[in-house]
């Protein structure tokens, strides 16, 4: 368990410096584009096709950030419903579920990520479209990843008689 923790801070950790660094290069990118579109009357042919892949990966790693941060994916409905005694559980069972169909959108995704690539095709500077794309099935696997830990965590709470936690939001 202290391995998956470690592990599971590690990814945030990883995330965190990847989205300030692709955040980065979008808003370089961007300002670039202007100032050659405005100034020049040209432009990178492939940037905006570029900053639209970028805006996929940063969403992805901002949900791996929100699902570690137990701010994603929420049925708040089902834990309002229960006594307080029995919220933990109820987290417990729908973090697993989240797990569950985020693993299945990661099989998904590969088999979108295979077709990509053998159909050969590309994207811009003749790069295959699988580097661009291939965010979705390793996003949705750390999301299932971290939701599975998360669940891990609050089951070993229960186990060790602490039903009770204050949420952080």
């Amino acid at each position: 368990m202290k391995y998956l923790i470690f592990l599971d801070r590690w990814l945030a950790r990883i995330t965190g410096w990847l989205i300030i660094f692709l955040l980065s290069v979008m808003i370089l990118m961007a300002f670039g584009q202007v100032v050659l579109r405005n100034l020049f009357h040209t432009g990178i042919e492939w940037g905006d096709v570029l900053l639209r892949h970028l805006v996929l990966w940063i969403g992805f790693l901002g949900a791996i950030i929100a699902t570690g941060e137990g701010r994603h994916l929420k049925i708040e409905f089902i834990n309002k419903l229960a006594a307080e005694r029995y919220r933990k559980i109820l987290y417990v069972l729908t973090n697993l579920f989240a797990a569950v169909v985020c693993f299945y959108l990661m099989d998904a995704a590969f088999a979108f990520v295979q077709s990509e690539q053998d159909s050969a095709s590309t994207l811009i500077l003749n790069l295959p479209t699988t580097y661009f794309i291939i965010i979705i099935p390793v996003g949705y696997g750390i999301i299932s990843f971290r939701f599975f830990v998360r669940a891990l965590i609050w089951a070993s709470q229960i186990a060790v008689g602490e039903w009770y936690f204050k949420e952080t939001h």
